[in-house]
């Protein structure tokens, strides 16, 4: 027979389970409950929404457009330097920056002092050398003296000659001539300051015809060829066209895998064009392709262009990854070759995360 104190544990214990079991059933019901709403809620929700939101572009016929169109800076067809070739100080300076001037222009004189002394001792020195010559050449005829110390003395008239030549020449260079008739780019120096042999003392350009620069990607400059016509239009004239030809096709290209294109450009007193100006030249491709040709966006594209592949929409939304062949084209499209037909539509948008066979939605 059990005691008080057993009836009172037991009685305890059945609490306790009792509480268990009755806490176990609600959280049960609560997981159930919350499911189901969870579950009627999802059901609630169109199923479209959860598609992968893309934008679309339809392939296009197009012409083909020929024109081809780059920025470039004008530069100087020649720059040549004003050289002194001779030392000393600069006594006389005639050019200013932005005077014209003519080929041969005296540009410049040096002071030509310590050339002029030079100058008289070597005359001096070739003088007397020309008659010691003149007196051995009667002594070698008479036999008073020997052949070789005739030729001894001939020689050092040859040698005074070089060298008096050699100071006459120093003489002309005392004064600065213009290589080129042009435009003083630049004045290095003023008059009164010292001039060293090879010291550039300016600039002068010649801007009777000037060259545009252009930076041409490699997919261009194969449709490029020299001698070809080009139309320049600039800001500062903006109603004239201007007409040049190609003169250079660089055959490297530089860091960024551009090629330096030249045209050049007459340059008239009506439309006066500076170097460092800018411009727009259009110029025709100089292919054979003619006819209409199947574009599409260059972003639709996935992988390279050598490896291309892009993501076609299909029927009830879905999605098909294809292999097309292209090639490139100027601006923004490519030109498909194979792989795709005339209003098929390429994702251009949202195609990094995309699956072959995936539902998606199109937007604006």
């Amino acid at each position: 027979m059990k005691n008080p104190s057993q009836k009172k544990s037991q009685t305890r214990n059945l609490v306790v389970i009792g509480t268990l079991v009755l806490l176990v059933s609600f959280i049960a019901f609560r997981l159930y409950a919350n499911k189901k709403e969870i579950n009627e809620r999802s059901e609630a929700v169109p199923k479209g929404i959860t598609a992968m939101p893309v934008k679309v572009a339809s392939a296009e016929l197009r012409t083909l457009d020929k024109s081809l169109r780059f920025t470039g800076s004008f530069e100087a067809r020649k720059t040549l330097p004003l050289i002194a070739e001779a030392q000393g100080s600069i006594t006389q300076l005639n050019i200013r920056e932005g005077q014209s001037v003519s080929r041969g222009l005296v540009v410049a004189r040096i002071d030509p002092t310590a050339v002029q002394s030079n100058l008289a001792t070597a005359t001096a020195s070739y003088n007397n050398a020309v008659k010691n010559k003149e007196r051995y050449e009667r002594l070698v005829e008479a036999g008073a003296i020997s052949q070789k110390q005739y030729e001894d003395v001939a020689l050092n008239v040859e040698n005074a000659r070089a060298s008096l030549t050699s100071i006459q020449q120093q003489m002309k260079y005392t004064v600065v001539h213009s290589p080129m008739s042009g435009i003083i780019g630049e004045v290095k120096v003023e008059q009164g300051s010292f001039a060293t042999m090879g010291m550039q003392l300016g600039t002068v350009v010649d801007i009777s015809s000037l060259k545009m620069v252009l930076k041409v990607p490699e997919e261009d400059v194969i449709k490029l060829k020299k001698g070809q016509p080009v139309s320049i239009q600039t800001d500062v004239y903006p109603d004239h066209t201007f007409q040049g030809k190609v003169t250079l096709i660089s055959v490297q290209a530089d860091a960024g895998r551009k090629y330096d294109v030249e045209v050049e450009v007459k340059n008239t007193s009506a439309f006066s064009l500076k170097a460092g100006m800018f411009g727009t030249a259009a110029l025709d491709a100089q292919t054979g392709d003619q006819g209409e040709k199947l574009f599409i966006p260059r972003k639709a594209i996935v992988g390279s262009i050598k490896d291309a592949q892009v993501f076609v929409l299909g029927a009830n939304n879905q999605v098909a990854l294809r292999k097309v062949e292209v090639q490139n084209a100027s601006g923004e499209n490519v030109i498909v070759l194979n792989g795709l037909t005339p209003n098929e539509k390429v994702i251009t948008t949202g195609q990094i995360n995309l699956q072959e066979g995936q539902t998606v939605r199109v937007v604006d």
